[in-house]
């Protein structure tokens, strides 16, 4: 049962099911004292790309234990039934960011693209071996990217 500006966000748009379930899974791990650091972090939102789910919290950088990451990303893939890729959103390093996102694949570099309409863009370089290695099609992983950025992402495939 959800409060009326809860629900209000729902039909909305502005909060999804998915978005719904993920706070549930978080709150009900909170309680572990593996997680603690969920008490200081915010919910951000999730993205479900087919294959693999992005979760992104705020997580204060004291409150950071990156083993604890990976088993709160195992605990949600057992519950989810999928992978699931933690992110802070707190990281101001773009290419940090996009590293996680398309782990195992490689990241040669991020090159920021100055627009002549005075808008900006990345372009992410991988090698063309590690095309096969994105958790999804590079159409899928782009648009996740640019949602999470907050700016227009491409990816750009490099003879290695």
């Amino acid at each position: 049962m959800l409060c009326p500006r809860c629900e209000a966000l729902v039909r909305s748009g502005a909060v999804t099911e998915l978005d719904l379930e993920v706070m549930k899974s978080l709150l009900k791990a909170e309680a572990s004292p593996d997680y603690r650091f969920l008490r200081d972090s915010e919910y951000v939102k999730s993205v479900n790309l087919g294959n693999i789910l992005v979760v992104q919290l705020s997580i204060p950088p004291a409150n950071i234990d990156y083993r604890s990451l990976l088993k709160l990303a195992k605990h949600l893939e057992s519950q989810f039934k999928t992978r699931v890729r933690i992110i802070d959103t707190k990281s101001t390093n773009t290419k940090d960011l996009v590293r996680s996102i398309i782990q195992p694949a490689r990241v040669l570099g991020v090159n920021t693209l100055w627009l002549p309409d005075g808008s900006m863009e990345y372009v992410v370089r991988i090698p063309r071996s590690d095309l096969k290695h994105l958790p999804a099609s590079q159409e899928d992983v782009e648009h996740l990217l640019s949602q999470i950025v907050g700016a227009n992402v491409r990816i750009r495939v490099m003879e290695s």
